[in-house]
């Protein structure tokens, strides 16, 4: 198995609880967020359309894609809610297979996050 590279990211405190923040890493854009006190990171792109997912919200342990509404867990990547919506309004149901454009739901690939000290790297 190959070796993981250590990048660092930043400090501690530019990650402040319940805010989002994407940064570069080697040509890809991630998204860090810290939520109760825990750092973790998912890859910038939502997997329904390939669009950034820094603007969404944060809504517990989960991410708001700003686009279609679609859930993810923040740590993990997995899908807990797939397109409910389209910019932050919230559609029937009957028209998420319609917006989903026959996709079913797929995970955002994660990033291990880890905190040295004052350090915040992310393994690639």
């Amino acid at each position: 198995m190959a070796q993981r590279e250590r990048v660092l990211v930043g400090r501690s405190s530019d990650f402040v609880d319940g805010k989002l923040k994407a940064v570069n890493v080697n040509g890809e854009s991630i998204v860090i967020a810290r939520t109760n006190g825990n750092l973790c990171a998912l890859q910038n792109k939502c997997s329904h359309m390939p669009l950034p997912i820094a603007g969404g919200k944060i809504d517990g342990d989960r991410i708001v894609c700003p686009w279609h509404n679609s859930e993810f867990d923040l740590c993990t990547g997995e899908n807990k809610d797939w397109v409910k919506g389209v910019a932050g309004v919230k559609l029937p149901g009957w028209s998420r297979r319609l917006i989903a454009f026959g996709k079913e739901p797929q995970p955002i690939k994660a990033y291990t996050v880890i905190e040295e000290g004052d350090e915040v790297f992310i393994e690639v």
